[in-house]
C-alpha cells in the first residue's frame, strides 16, 4: 500500500492539495494521512514550559474532524483510504520526522491568507528539500487535469539514473509526455544526452536562458505544461531554483505542480 502524507492547516489551499492527491492516485491502494501540527500554548513567565492542555488540543482535533468530514465522501467515491494525525511541535520538524515513513508527501505551497503566504510557503520549500521522501507542492487554484505534459528540470551534470527511472515510471503511470529540459546560460555549452529510456514517448531540450526561473517559465507557458519534476542535489541547480529569494516566489506563484524527488 502507497502511504501519503497530506499536512494541512485548515486553509482552502491545503484542502485543494488534498483534492489534487486524490485525483491523481484516484483507485489506488493508498492511504491519505492527514496531518495537523501544531504548537501548544505556553506561558510567558515560564516559557520553557509548554503546556498541551490549555484548549489548544481540542480545537485542533475538532478543526481535523470537521476537516476529515468535509473531504470522506470524495475519498470513498476515489477508492482511498483517509485518516486523520494530529501532531504536537515545529511544524517542518516534525513533517521531515514523519516523512521517513512514508512514499510521498503532497502539501500546498501557500497558507491560510495573503499574510501568511510567505510563511507557509517556506514551510513547503523547506520540506521539499529536506524531506526523506518525495514532495508534490500543489500551488494555489490549481484543479486536477489528466497529466499529458511533464517537465524533468535536468542538472548540468545530466541525470541521475536513480530518479530518472522513478520519473520514467512516474510518467508512465499517467500515460504522458515527458519533456527533458535543460537550462543553460547562452554563453555556456552543454552536450546533453539521455540514455535507456523506453516504452515513453518524450523530448531533449536545451534552453537559453539567463535563469533557471525564466527559462523553466517560458517553456511551461509555450508547451501546456500540467507538471514539473525536480530532483534536490547539493550543487548549483538546485540552489538556484529553491533556495533563492525569486526562485522561492517561482515556486509559490507558479500555477503548474511541483514534484521533488531526492537524490541520496
Amino acid at each position: 500500500m502507497r502511504k501519503i502524507l497530506v499536512p494541512v492547516d485548515f486553509s482552502p489551499v491545503s484542502k485543494n492539495a488534498f483534492i489534487y492527491g486524490l485525483n491523481l492516485y484516484k483507485d489506488t491502494d493508498t492511504q491519505f494521512d492527514v496531518l495537523h501540527v501544531y504548537h501548544p500554548s505556553f506561558d510567558p513567565i515560564q516559557p520553557d514550559i509548554l503546556d498541551p492542555t490549555l484548549g489548544l488540543e481540542s480545537i485542533k482535533a475538532k478543526n481535523l474532524e470537521d476537516f476529515i468530514n468535509s473531504v470522506k465522501e470524495l475519498a470513498e467515491a476515489n477508492n482511498v483510504k483517509i485518516t486523520g494525525k494530529l501532531e504536537l511541535g515545529f511544524t517542518i520538524e516534525k513533517i521531515i520526522e514523519l516523512s521517513k515513513d512514508y512514499d510521498l508527501i503532497i502539501m500546498g505551497s501557500t497558507g491560510e491568507s495573503n499574510f501568511l503566504n510567505k510563511f507557509f510557503g517556506g514551510i513547503s520549500s523547506e520540506v521539499a528539500v529536506k524531506a526523506h521522501c518525495p514532495v508534490l507542492l500543489v500551488p494555489r487554484g490549481v484543479t486536477y487535469s489528466p497529466l499529458k505534459n511533464i517537465i524533468y528540470a535536468c542538472d548540468f551534470d545530466g541525470v541521475d539514473e536513480s530518479i530518472m527511472q522513478k520519473v520514467v515510471e512516474f510518467a508512465k503511470r499517467y500515460n504522458a509526455k515527458l519533456h527533458f529540459v535543460h537550462i543553460q546560460n547562452k554563453d555556456k555549452e552543454f552536450d546533453f544526452k539521455i540514455e535507456n529510456v523506453h516504452d515513453i514517448e518524450y523530448t531533449i531540450n536545451i534552453v537559453e536562458a539567463e535563469s533557471v526561473k525564466e527559462g523553466l517559465s517560458s517553456f511551461i507557458e509555450s508547451h501546456d505544461v500540467d507538471l514539473v519534476i525536480m530532483a534536490t542535489k547539493k550543487r548549483s541547480f538546485w540552489q538556484q531554483i529553491i533556495h533563492k529569494s525569486h526562485t522561492k516566489e517561482f515556486a509559490l506563484n507558479s500555477k503548474v505542480p511541483l514534484l521533488v524527488y531526492h537524490q541520496k
